[in-house]
Parts: C-alpha cells; structure tokens; sequence
C-alpha cells in the first residue's frame, strides 16, 4: 500500500505556509515567490531541459511539500538542492524519450583523395624554411613532440605561440594547395 497519500498533495493551506516560508509579509512573499521560479527556470534553461517552466513548478511543489516546521537557514540553497535532484531525475526520463525534430544526423565530410604526388608537389612549392619547419614540426609524438617543439621555438626565437601561428598558416597554405591539386 502506498504512503500516505494525503501528505504527498499539494493543497492551498500547504502553499499559504510555503509562502509564509519565503516571508512572511504576503507582498514580499508574492514577490519571492516569482524571484525563486525565475531563477529555477534559469537554472534549468541553463541546463538545456526541455521544459524548464514545468521542472521549476516541480521543484516548488516538492519544496512545498518539504518544508516543516523545521528551520532552513539557506531557503534559496535549500531550494536549490530539491532543483538539482528534480533536474536528475528528468535526465532520467529524457534519456528514454527521442525526438525526431530535434535529431541532426552527421554527414561525413566529403575528404579529396590526396596522393603522395600532389603532398609532394604541394610541399616542394613551400619554401625550403617553411618545408622543413612543417615536417620537423609534425615528427615527433606524444611528449617527445613537446620536447621537439619547445626546441624549434628556441632555435627560431619565437614564442610557443608564434610557432603555432607560423605553422597553422603553413598548414592553410598546403591545403589550399592539396585541395587544388585533389580536384
């Protein structure tokens, strides 16, 4: 049999003592009330939930039916606590749920096929500096790359960052070059 069905609804009497939680002047009450549903609907939108509105209204309700005579310190933490567990558990019963409007279907990148010859030819127009550079820079990998890298910087008096810049625009020269000679 289940709990106490009675204790587990939301009535008026329970909403007047929630709002006399939040203040006790009826005014300010009103307005804690609107202040505390903003932020709960932040809170969730923040989190891109579906229905943010209704998992705010949720979460009051809960905290209405909370709420004793016990005395919370922090309302708004309080509050806070009973969103995040609202929060979970609509994660819960999203995961179930698809919608087909919503889904975006990745289509794979149409890739040119490079040949060796074209990398060759791309490579051999660079000029002897910048064609060492690209393949000294790409040599190594994992933490021998680092070491590499820190060394080219000092031996070419540049910043680790002007390094990344010569050879991001290094990079963009051969594949406007190997998308040419691919087409």
């Amino acid at each position: 049999m289940p709990k106490d069905t009675a204790k587990k609804e939301l009535t008026a009497e329970r909403f007047a003592k929630f709002l006399a939680w939040l203040s006790p002047n009826a005014d300010k009450a009103g307005e804690e009330y609107e202040r505390l549903r903003f932020r709960l609907i932040t809170f969730f939108a923040g989190r891109n939930c579906r229905f943010p509105e209704e998992l705010a209204d949720e979460t009051i309700n809960r905290v209405c039916l909370k709420i004793g005579d016990a005395s919370i310190e922090n309302k708004l933490a309080f509050c806070y606590g009973v969103a995040k567990n609202v929060f979970l558990e609509s994660l819960r019963k999203e995961k179930d749920f698809l919608n087909v409007e919503e889904l975006q279907i990745a289509v794979a990148e149409k890739v040119p096929d490079i040949t060796n010859d074209c990398l060759e030819s791309c490579l051999g127009e660079l000029s002897i500096e910048n064609r060492t550079l690209i393949l000294d820079y790409f040599s190594e990998n994992k933490s021998a790359k680092i070491t590499l890298r820190e060394k080219l910087s000092e031996t070419l008096s540049l910043s680790k960052t002007a390094l990344r810049m010569r050879v991001l625009r290094i990079k963009q020269t051969l594949r406007i070059c190997l998308e040419k000679c691919a087409a």
